[in-house]
């Protein structure tokens, strides 16, 4: 169970951390006079995001060729591995959205 912990938590940690950014930059164009806060907190939440899609698919394809693990680490990484990629892409389309939106503000 600890190999996949060390190989599952990264990317969900990632893709968590992307998903409270998405949620929160918004409210980091009021840290300035200017919006680079803004801009700052959709960067963030971007490169975590893409971060954890990317870390899980290399992972999987490691996994994949070296296919040691038995099923119940497979299942395990299956769903941890999916509620990643689930939560990065949500985040994504979230800051994608609110960022058309406050394009259309100002």
């Amino acid at each position: 169970m600890k190999a996949v912990l060390y190989v599952a938590l990264p990317p969900l940690l990632f893709s968590i951390i992307g998903f409270i950014f998405s949620l929160r930059f918004e409210l980091m164009a009021y840290w300035g006079h200017n919006m680079m806060w803004y801009w700052v907190g959709a960067c963030v939440s971007y490169i975590f995001s893409i971060l954890a899609i990317v870390y899980t698919l290399l992972t999987g394809i490691k996994l994949t060729k070296i296919d040691t693990m038995n099923s119940k680490l497979s299942f395990t990484y299956l769903i941890t591995s999916l509620i990643s990629i689930f939560i990065a892409m949500v985040a994504i389309i979230l800051t994608t959205f609110i960022i058309c939106v406050w394009q259309t503000k100002v």
